[in-house]
């Protein structure tokens, strides 16, 4: 059991770690579909991507400490709640698109 929240809480760093390196940095060229005349202000836009992302680190690390010590969750639970960060990522993609227009 130690050892599940052990990998657990690594996965989580690493989406918080990636998400604090995106907000920094302040580009999001690696996104698909991203072309920079289309999006006049990056640094805002890779900070809100770069809170979903440290959020959904932080949900994985409380999920998976909530499977192993308070209620057998399903996989699908985070599933659906990777699908809903992706959809929320591609939202403030389309937000900062119509801002700037």
């Amino acid at each position: 059991m130690i050892i599940q929240l052990g990998y657990g809480v690594l996965l989580g760093t690493f989406f918080i770690l990636l998400g604090i390196f995106i907000w920094r940095k302040g580009s999001v060229s690696f996104l698909a579909g991203y072309t920079k005349d289309r999006i006049n202000n990056e640094k805002l836009m890779a900070k809100r991507i770069g809170i979903v992302i440290i959020l959904f680190g932080l949900e994985t690390i409380l999920l998976i400490a909530i499977n192993l010590y308070l209620v057998d969750l399903d996989g699908l639970i985070y599933g659906v709640l990777a699908i809903l960060h992706i959809l929320a990522i591609l939202f403030l993609i389309i937000l900062t698109q119509m801002n700037e227009a």
